[in-house]
Order: structure tokens, then C-alpha cells, then sequence
């Protein structure tokens, strides 16, 4: 079957949030953590020749709609994820913590054009990741650590790549298992 439809082995769609309905079981941090995981993985691919079309195709998938405005089923995760923290305010009703969710929503805007620009260029990480954490008030030292090895991926040592390759594969099973991008980045050694 994959091999009269090759395109198919890039089609994405959401597994973590595919209807309203299952917003319910997530907190407004839990989006964002999950968000900032999703690009910090997505960073990392983009400068991998191997998984560099995966990582373009997912990007235009998540952008395909035009904005980031409702929690659609025929979206991927990153897009209904940004659809939440990004679009109709009316959606942060719909998760576990509602009131707080309201709260943390209007105290944190999320640079949306500048997340497009990011998703169809993948240069200047480390700048555009340490936005993306400010605005998504991402505060663990574990992702911080994790940027900026990312960020300077290129420089690192084999035995630093190897740990950053562990820690984020350990990071999205945690967070973000069978999703699309978990998949993928499973395959990087």
C-alpha cells in the first residue's frame, strides 16, 4: 500500500487532541509544555538531513489552515495545540483548569507570526525557541537545557548529540507518545 501512495508516510494528523472533547483532560500548562516540546523536537530534525522533509511537511501541515484559530479532527497536534494558546479564546473553556486557563492565556501572547516565519524558515533557534519559552512561560531548567543544545546542535560532541538525542526521545515518549513526531524522531540513533 505504502508504495503506491508514498506520499502517505508524511500525512500527520492530531493524537493528542483531535476534538474538543479532549481538552478535558489537559491543563493550560500542559498545552504549552507539550507545544514547546513538539518545536524543541521539530528544531532538532530540521537540521537533520534525514529528517529534514518530515520536518518541512509537518510544518505546512500545521500552517495549512492560514491561523492557528479552532481544534480541528484533520489537523496535527502542533496546530490544534496552537489553536488553544493562539486562537478562540472560548477553547481554554473547554480544558480541565478553565479559569486559570483564561488567566494564563491573556498573560501569555504567543508571537504567532513570528511562529509561522519559524516554521517555514527553521534558522536562528536559539532565538526563536527563547521567545517561544518566554512566551509560553516555560520555566523547567530541563528544557532550558535542552534548547540550547539544540540551538547549537552542530557544535556539540558525538557524546553530547547522543545525550540530547536520549533526553529529548525520553521527553517525547513521557509527553507526547504516538504522535506523529514522536514516531519520527524514535527513528534518529
Amino acid at each position: 500500500m505504502c508504495m503506491l501512495t508514498p506520499f502517505l508516510k508524511y500525512v500527520s494528523e492530531g493524537k493528542v487532541i483531535r476534538r474538543h472533547s479532549d481538552l478535558q483532560r489537559f491543563t493550560f500548562p500542559e498545552v504549552t509544555e507539550r507545544i514547546y516540546l513538539s518545536f524543541l523536537a521539530l528544531a532538532l530534525m530540521s537540521q537533520l538531513k534525514e529528517t529534514l522533509p518530515f520536518t518541512k511537511n509537518y510544518a505546512n501541515q500545521t500552517m495549512a489552515r492560514g491561523t492557528f484559530d479552532q481544534v480541528r479532527m484533520v489537523n496535527n497536534d502542533l496546530s490544534n495545540m496552537l489553536a488553544i494558546v493562539a486562537g478562540d479564546p472560548e477553547i481554554t473553556k473547554k480544558l480541565k483548569n478553565k479559569n486559570q486557563a483564561q488567566a494564563m492565556r491573556q498573560r501569555q501572547p504567543v508571537p504567532v507570526m513570528s511562529l509561522r516565519r519559524y516554521l517555514r524558515s527553521w534558522d536562528q533557534h536559539y532565538k526563536n525557541l527563547t521567545q517561544l519559552e518566554r512566551a509560553l512561560n516555560i520555566n523547567d531548567t530541563t528544557y532550558r537545557n535542552v534548547r540550547r543544545a539544540v540551538s547549537n546542535y552542530h557544535q556539540l560532541n558525538t557524546k553530547q548529540k547522543s545525550q540530547t538525542l536520549t533526553r529529548l526521545k525520553q521527553m517525547l515518549q513521557a509527553k507526547l507518545p504516538n504522535t506523529d513526531i514522536q514516531r519520527k524522531f524514535k527513528e534518529l540513533s
